[in-house]
């Protein structure tokens, strides 16, 4: 399976911590303290996004509008989709 050009994008950015599993964001870090990157929405305007939110949508699949991702891990600046899930702030 070849690797998006999303996904690849991620992944530079990316360091893996082989004890716990995660994959920590090296790039732009927002000032709560979790990681956020630049890309292009569905109209083809440039906007800031989570970085677990990105490697959600590009790794599992999308995110209904509403809905934040979260780091099961607790770690603020993992990004490994084994390590995500979806939160809903309104339940």
């Amino acid at each position: 399976m070849s690797m998006t050009r999303v996904q690849q994008r991620l992944l530079m950015y990316t360091s893996k911590i082989d004890d716990s599993g995660c994959w920590e964001w090296t790039g732009q870090i927002s000032n709560s303290g979790y990681g956020r990157l630049k890309i292009r929405d569905e109209h083809g305007d440039l906007c800031m996004r989570s970085a677990q939110h990105i490697s959600y949508e590009a790794f599992v699949g999308p995110v209904s509008s509403g809905m934040l991702v979260m780091q099961t891990c607790r770690n603020r600046l993992c990004i490994n989709p084994e390590h995500l899930e979806l939160f809903d702030p309104g339940a």
